[in-house]
């Protein structure tokens, strides 16, 4: 049992870090949470979280050999993830800023499930997700930990990612961190710019 909790200390100590490393996910969070109510955002969070559970369930039922081996797979999602990053950051420089400065209230401008939606395809999409998992199952979990142990740790690494995820949402919503976030006129612009550089970067991996 000892063995299994080092190695369930180590997985998660290696989770952690690769969630402090800004990804799309972390620019898309942060701009669903300053634009609307945290019971709307959250959706965005649940989207992503569930999205990294379907990669670790594919790690646990033994298809992550078989997606890692297929590099026309990879490539496919490589190809419609870096389209489906662009369109998000066009999506968000054509959207109209919310200034907390001029207005105190802050009006939904989208639902729980379209970000739900979006959290999920924008997770599902980005290669370096499926990635991450194939490598840290394979590198990281020993062949021989019982499928029990190995499902323990896929329910608490898709349960961190939502519980991480809220709670940044859930920061950025409090009035005074908000209004401050808000008063940089430019923020989503950069958000949505940082996303079209990811989604370039990702097609331009392909050559």
């Amino acid at each position: 049992m000892e063995n299994y909790l080092n190695e369930f200390m180590l997985i998660a100590f290696v989770h952690f870090i690769a969630l402090l490393s800004p990804g799309a996910d972390f620019v898309y969070i942060v701009n669903s949470a300053i634009n609307n109510k945290a019971k709307v955002a959250i959706g965005a969070s649940l989207g992503i979280a569930l999205s990294n559970a379907f990669y670790i369930m594919l790690c646990l039922f033994g298809y992550a050999t078989i997606f890692s081996q297929s590099s026309l797979l990879i490539s496919g999602i490589k190809i419609i993830g870096g389209v489906y990053l662009l369109y998000l950051g066009v999506h968000i420089l054509k959207s109209k800023s919310s200034n907390l400065a001029v207005k105190t209230i802050v009006t939904n401008k989208s639902t729980f499930k379209k970000e739900l939606y979006r959290g999920f395809y924008l997770s599902f999409l980005n290669p370096k997700i499926s990635i991450f998992y194939i490598s840290l199952f394979t590198l990281v979990v020993n062949k021989n930990t019982p499928w029990k142990i190995q499902l323990f740790y896929g329910i608490w690494m898709a349960l961190f990612v939502f519980i991480w995820d809220t709670l940044l949402i859930f920061l950025l919503n409090i009035k005074s961190i908000k209004k401050k976030i808000l008063s940089f006129t430019n923020l989503e612009k950069i958000l949505g710019s940082l996303l079209i550089i990811m989604g370039a970067g990702l097609l331009y991996s392909l050559f």
